[in-house]
């Protein structure tokens, strides 16, 4: 987080905990029972770590007003502060608040991050929030010893939904309800904010994975796939013939379109902008046509409509004339638009052994420790969990050094998962991934509405520890269908050089469990 921010947060804290306290009392009251005749469906409580202390923390019910559906969240006044606890600084940077809340329908793969008013506003308990009787009934009913906080979100499909708070974990199952039936449970979204809720974001969630070496990379979206090939690996210079490494490549390539039943493929050839306009055209032409025979040779391709095209220089995937752009700018991209669902494949077969890791490695039960400088923490994973077709992994991050512990440890620098620059991010858990072979499984993302360029992962998106604090940070993948995984954050080779926010670790032998 932004020291400027982490002021404000820090301030902040003291404000809010100070209004929260009361004098006495030092059990929590148990929530009451709401005052409506209707039955309610319990909230999800689990005993969760937040800034340092244990805390048992109710999450839900989602109660449905008119087309908005509003968060309950609640936990002993003493000694967090729930605003400041699930604050996200990039979305309310004016006003503390769980705005880094998310909900995720994991049957539609879909994100709902946090509803915003008129004025561009998160919906939210907030500083300003103007209140109301239901707020006040809600508080009543739930006691003096306990804070009760709200967000708003778009209505998830079905009578759940899966709920990511920040440092707090994954909430499976809360329960969506009417809001008649919450009672007061709930609160109206026109006590949340001054103006009307008009923003409410649904959002696709995405896949990318590549071959350790960068060679192969594959995104999927729910609507397409796309795979890029690094020409470097597959043909010599100003030559259309494949040469002797092209075959790995080709093979993962294969692995990705073999994944579903048919659909329409288009073969695209790009080059870097070295030479002449027409010959670069015409040779980003003859790679693409090359690749296509070539594909036809190790997937059956009958059941796909396929097309060959060549872009030469015009679409660069980045900008810049160093050599590490332009060799990204080389690159022949299939992108597949399937007529059938299916889970994206990894980009190179799982029995394939581990490439060499440079950092400590230890099962993910076991832990490993890092020493970096003067960041020196541990890094725990017992399991990880499968929520649909995703995996999600809480990893107990503990700060073993003298001074304050940032998630820049976790982050991959100032870039999101696909190499864009974004500096929101440096605190961000980009760098966890799973190793499946020599394929490395980036945390899910998403891009926010309205705001093409910004990519958010799914993820914790910040992080503080202070000297012998444990931190939860929660990061979601896709699901490779393994029984168990290996985690690893390692330096990634980005456009202008390496870039990586931490040290290198790897947790092996994770189990993967079934949500219960």
């Amino acid at each position: 987080m932004h020291k400027l921010a982490r002021t404000v947060v820090a301030a902040l804290a003291v404000v809010l905990a100070c209004g929260a306290c009361t004098p006495g009392g030092d059990e929590p009251t148990p929530p009451a029972t709401p005052t409506s005749t209707t039955p309610v469906v319990a909230p999800v409580v689990r005993t969760v770590v937040l800034d340092g202390a244990e805390v048992t923390l109710e999450v839900g019910p989602l109660a449905v007003h008119d087309g908005v559906a509003v968060l309950r969240m609640a936990a002993p006044t003493e000694p967090p502060a729930l605003q400041t606890a699930f604050w996200e600084v990039f979305e309310s940077i004016s006003s503390p608040g769980p705005s880094g809340v998310r909900l995720v329908d994991v049957d539609a793969g879909t994100v709902l991050p946090i509803a915003h008013d008129a004025d561009e506003r998160p919906v939210m308990t907030r500083i300003s929030s103007p209140g109301g009787p239901a707020t006040d009934a809600a508080q009543k009913a739930a006691g003096e010893t306990t804070e009760v906080i709200y967000a708003a979100f778009a209505v998830p499909d079905g009578d759940t939904a899966d709920v990511l708070l920040p440092q707090a974990g994954w909430f499976d199952d809360v329960p969506v309800v009417d809001a008649d039936a919450a009672g007061t449970w709930t609160v109206p979204p026109a006590e949340l904010a001054d103006s009307d809720v008009a923003d409410l974001p649904v959002i696709d969630l995405e896949h990318f994975t590549e071959q350790v070496d960068g060679q192969v990379r594959a995104r999927q979206s729910p609507t397409e796939v796309t795979v890029d090939i690094a020409s470097d690996v597959l043909f010599a210079v100003d030559s259309a013939d494949l040469g002797p490494d092209a075959e790995a490549a080709l093979a993962a390539a294969g692995a990705q379109v073999a994944a579903f039943d048919g659909g329409r493929l288009t073969v695209v050839g790009h080059t870097d902008d070295v030479a002449d306009e027409a010959y670069n055209l015409d040779l980003s032409q003859r790679r693409a046509a090359s690749v296509e025979q070539r594909l036809r040779s190790v997937v059956d391709l009958t059941a796909f409509d396929v097309a060959v095209e060549g872009r030469g220089e015009g679409e660069p995937a980045v900008d810049g004339t160093s050599d590490e752009a332009r060799s990204l700018n080389r690159r022949v991209e299939i992108t597949l638009v399937p007529t059938s669902e299916s889970e994206v494949a990894p980009v190179a077969a799982p029995e394939t052994d581990l490439p060499e890791n440079t950092g400590p490695t230890a099962s993910g039960p076991e832990g490993v420790t890092v020493q970096d400088g003067d960041d020196h923490y541990s890094v725990r994973l017992p399991e990880v969990r499968r929520a649909g077709s995703y995996l999600v992994g809480e990893l107990e991050l503990t700060n073993l050094g003298t001074g304050e512990l940032q998630g820049t440890v976790l982050a991959a620098g100032v870039w999101d998962t696909r190499g864009r620059f974004d500096p929101s991010l440096q605190q961000a858990a980009t760098n966890v991934t799973l190793l499946v072979g020599r394929s490395r499984l980036y945390p899910l993302d998403y891009l926010r509405s309205g705001e093409a360029s910004r990519r958010e992962p799914l993820a914790d998106r910040s992080m503080v520890a202070e000297p012998g604090a444990t931190r939860v940070v929660t990061v979601v993948w896709p699901d490779p269908g393994t029984p168990s995984v290996a985690v690893e954050v390692a330096p990634q080779e980005r456009a202008g050089g390496l870039v990586a926010g931490g040290a290198a670790f790897r947790l092996v032998d994770v189990p993967v469990v079934d949500e219960s």
